[in-house]
């Protein structure tokens, strides 16, 4: 898929940690009030850029999350340990129960702060070991949390800001980790539009169905132009009918790998590992209904198991609309069926009716139910419009959790390019998270008998074939088109396992935490063949086949191969601590540069629709992230090797 989904959700600092308090009954007018210790909230964004449109209606109805802090310190003390594998708690995992036994918050302190808010005027709508779910006026919020509310235009939507500092009372401080929902969009959010579609008669260049391929061969053919022969691996046809780059004939590109092709470049055929018995998690937040009929169609029509019954269960919350259309989620699951086609798969769709965020809902019922062994998220969160800094604290407890529960979590690093936000290069969230796997792109070329040929950094620059199909326009490498996301967050400090293998050139000083962690194939122009139900211009729904693309699709890609490792070793955790202590040697692929100038630089031709582009991958001269050998912000560590998925193996 072209596009990434662009959530609004979390950004911000960690909470203080939580103590041992008496139980002290906090009324609402208690004078004894502080800020939430650490919390910077969005409202900062919103009030320095916004419109200020006037106070909010005291009337208007406002829900606050209380998110409860509970043992945080340990919390985290624990988590690394039981990552490290130096430490000898390593993979000496929790369960769920024993997790909020030892970590969470007590029901004296529960009931503390439900009893402060109910004493506030607000009505409690839930109160569990995670959080207070409150709601009730604008002017009761306001007095509850110590602030001001004001509506503002940001970014074109219309939002309710806080315009000063939250604070609660000091006997009930330090039991609250964060609040959110205070400040919040109060109209129709930007969403990014629809994919473009092909005119009526007019196929995607993408279609590999045998009738789709026919009528773009002969579309390009009527208009007099080549036209794309979809060669079965790249570098098994030159294309010799268009004009030459870089010296040299240029080469067409597959229209797409097969889920085999995939398997036997990353080294997994042969390893006798399917996934079986493990449990693959795939964060969702459309209901999309044609997902499973989707994949065991495409697997079907392409020699690959479908899934067995009971292999993939959906946990679909019943405020979800059914969505006829398939995209992301359907990439998801056909990536990490692709690499692990016996493990399980857990399709969580996630809520804003509890905890006010679908991402972290659906995060939150995976580890509180257990429900997978390694987790794939595909959603990007972070440091865009709307975004929520305030959540960030919630969001980081139940990443640790998942690490002491022995849950891999990876999220994709995003397609960015290390883009500016106010001129500053950015990491998106929740892949700049230290507790999580972050999964950068590359584009990959599979060679004859799928072997694997070379692997590049995923920043494509484009040009187009002149109209009298004599040269490229503008001359290559063209213009910048998608690439991986990656950089330094400015949010997070250098966590213990990227210390002495991130070069300090990346890390900066003070050191900081960088993305990608590893990679895996995510070119749209050089990728997996995905089978979805999509909607023509005029609204009729129909099966096709395409390449998927993105870090959208090298997280699920990579989430598989960790299934295979789980299958092997037994849980891994959160395994960037293992990941680290293997860089270097043959673990990972060492992703090429790809220098424009010499008669070596690579580059093919592809069709979107009737146009044909070259693509010169690896240029990164209008991006933000950075190159280099051993680790880098554009490929992590590299894309795995079949020594990283026998390094796992038990010692007998």
């Amino acid at each position: 898929m072209r596009k990434k989904r662009h959530l609004y959700a979390a950004m911000g600092c960690l909470a203080a940690a939580a103590v041992v308090l008496p139980v002290v009954t906090a009324q609402a007018d208690d004078p004894q009030r502080v800020p939430l210790g650490g919390m910077e909230t969005r409202s900062g964004d919103v009030v320095r850029k916004g419109t200020d449109n006037g106070p909010t209606d005291p009337a208007s109805p406002v829900t606050a999350q209380v998110f409860l802090a509970g043992d945080t310190k340990g919390l985290a003390d624990y988590a690394r340990a039981v990552s490290d594998p130096a430490n000898p708690s390593y993979g000496h995992y929790l369960t769920p129960e024993d997790t909020r036994g030892r970590f969470g918050p007590t029901q004296r302190r529960i009931d503390a702060v439900s009893e402060w808010l109910r004493g506030t005027g607000l009505s409690i709508d839930s109160a569990t070991p995670r959080a207070v779910v409150v709601h009730g006026t604008a002017a009761q919020a306001a007095s509850a949390f110590g602030t001001h509310f004001e509506n503002y235009t940001y970014y074109s939507t219309p939002y309710r800001a806080t315009t000063s500092p939250i604070t609660v009372p000091a006997a009930v401080a330090p039991d609250i980790l964060t609040v959110t929902g205070l400040t919040m969009p109060t109209g129709p959010r930007r969403k990014p539009g629809p994919p473009p579609q092909p005119t009526p008669g007019t196929p995607s260049a993408n279609t590999t169905n045998d009738t789709g391929k026919r009528a773009a061969k002969n579309l390009a053919a009527q208009a007099g132009k080549p036209r794309n022969p979809c060669p079965a691996y790249y570098g098994d046809t030159p294309a010799t009918d268009l004009p030459p780059a870089y010296g040299h004939p240029v080469q067409w590109a597959p229209c797409g790998y097969t889920p085999q092709q995939m398997r036997d470049a990353y080294g997994v055929t042969g390893t006798g590992l399917t996934g079986k018995g493990v449990t693959i998690g795939i964060i969702g937040i459309s209901n999309e209904i044609n997902i499973l009929p989707d994949a065991n169609r495409f697997s079907t029509e392409h020699g690959e198991p479908a899934f067995a019954p009971g292999q993939f269960t959906a946990y679909v919350p019943a405020d979800a609309r059914p969505e006829p259309v398939s995209g992301e989620e359907a990439m998801d699951v056909q990536g990490a069926h692709a690499m692990a086609p016996d493990a399980n798969i857990a399709f969580v769709v996630g809520s804003r009716a509890s905890l006010g965020d679908d991402v972290l809902d659906a995060v939150v019922q995976i580890v509180d139910r257990h429900l997978a062994d390694v987790v794939s998220g595909s959603i990007i969160t972070g440091y865009t419009p709307g975004a929520a800094p305030e959540a960030i604290a919630a969001y980081e407890r139940v990443f640790q959790e998942a690490a002491v529960e022995g849950i891999a979590l990876n999220f994709a690093s995003g397609d960015s390019g290390g883009g500016l936000i106010d001129g500053v290069p950015t990491v998106e969230y929740p892949g700049s998270s230290p507790w999580v796997t972050s999964v950068g792109g590359t584009s990959l070329a599979i060679g004859e008998q799928n072997s694997y040929l070379w692997e590049i950094g995923w920043a494509n620059d484009k040009s187009e074939l002149s109209a009298d199909g004599t040269r490229w326009d503008p001359e290559p490498p063209g213009d910048q088109s998608k690439a991986s996301g990656g950089g330094t967050s400015t949010v997070f400090p250098q966590p213990f396992y990227q210390n002495g293998v991130v070069p300090a050139s990346f890390a900066g000083t003070p050191p900081m935490r960088t993305v990608p962690d590893v990679s895996a194939s995510a070119d749209p122009e050089l990728n997996l063949f995905i089978g979805v139900t999509q909607a023509d211009r005029n609204g009729n729904l129909a099966y096709t086949v395409e390449n998927g693309g993105g870090t959208s699709l090298a997280s699920p890609l990579f989430t598989g191969i960790e299934a295979l490792l789980v299958q092997e070793h037994g849980p891994i955790g959160f395994a960037n601590p293992a990941l680290y202590a293997r860089h270097g040697g043959e673990n990972y692929h060492r992703i090429l540069g790809n220098p424009v100038g010499t008669k070596d630089t690579v580059a093919y031709a592809t069709m979107f629709h009737d146009q044909i582009e070259l693509v010169t991958p690896g240029q990164f001269a209008d991006s933000n992230l950075k190159f280099a050998p051993g680790y880098n912000t554009t490929t992590g560590l590299g894309s795995p090797t079949r020594q990283l998925i026998d390094s796992f193996r038990p010692k007998r």
